[in-house]
């Protein structure tokens, strides 16, 4: 019987590679040494790394003006946000030190506007990890023959399609009358759940296992609603 896992990475292969790039995944796959696959999968994985950690502390930042601008809902949804992209980064983390490498590091530069901007800004980024990020960076993993690598990447992809639903559901009220409308947003019953295990985020108590990877609901963790300043480490 295939396991979810098997299903899960193929279904990452699948949803990545254009016929051209099957050719060339095969076609590479024979002329890489060890050391060479090692060297761009570590290289891909530090790619992903930042990505997420540039995201969670974009994420703690919008939560921050947020509250500032009297949106705790529009917070709690940022807040609920960047814990998932730390979970990512924390996954990917885990798996370069297993390579033996190391990540140095490095500043990250952040930039915010006010919440209405800042929750276009945010469906945009989510949006470009949906549709070319992730799928270019598990298309390169996938002649690497590692993995909890591309499994990581199809957690962080999965994971972020729903980002953008969730997004994109309160990115409605961000029209021309923002404040108003964004009162509707406020008088919402939002209780975010994130899976610590792969970062899926969900408005409700999980019943059932995890429905990315797969994981019992135990491991969803319910967010406080009293949000603090997420630490960077």
């Amino acid at each position: 019987m295939i396991s979810r896992r098997q299903i899960l990475y193929l279904t990452a292969i699948l949803s990545a590679w254009s016929p051209f790039a099957i050719f060339k995944g095969f076609a590479a796959t024979g002329d890489k040494s060890n050391d060479n696959r090692s060297s761009l999968l570590i290289s891909l994985l530090k790619e992903a790394y930042w990505a997420e950690k540039i995201a969670n502390r974009h994420y703690d930042e919008y939560c921050q003006k947020a509250l500032s601008e009297n949106y705790p809902n529009i917070a709690y949804l940022f807040s609920a946000l960047s814990i998932s992209e730390k979970i990512h980064a924390n996954n990917y983390k885990v798996l370069i030190e297993s390579l033996g490498s190391k990540i140095n590091a490095n500043e990250i530069h952040v930039t915010i506007g006010n919440t209405k901007k800042n929750l276009r800004v945010a469906a945009i980024k989510e949006l470009e990890k949906i549709n070319d990020f992730y799928p270019r960076i598990i298309r390169e993993l996938s002649s690497e023959s590692h993995d909890q690598s591309v499994i990581n990447c199809m957690y962080s992809w999965k994971s972020h399609q729903q980002h953008e639903k969730i997004i994109t559901s309160i990115k409605r009220y961000s029209g021309l009358f923002f404040s108003p409308l964004a009162s509707k947003i406020e008088n919402m019953d939002l209780n975010y759940h994130v899976c610590e295990i792969c970062g899926s985020t969900i408005n409700e108590p999980p019943k059932n296992p995890c429905e990315i990877c797969n994981y019992p609901a135990s491991h969803y963790k319910e967010l406080d609603r009293l949000i603090q300043k997420i630490s960077y480490n």
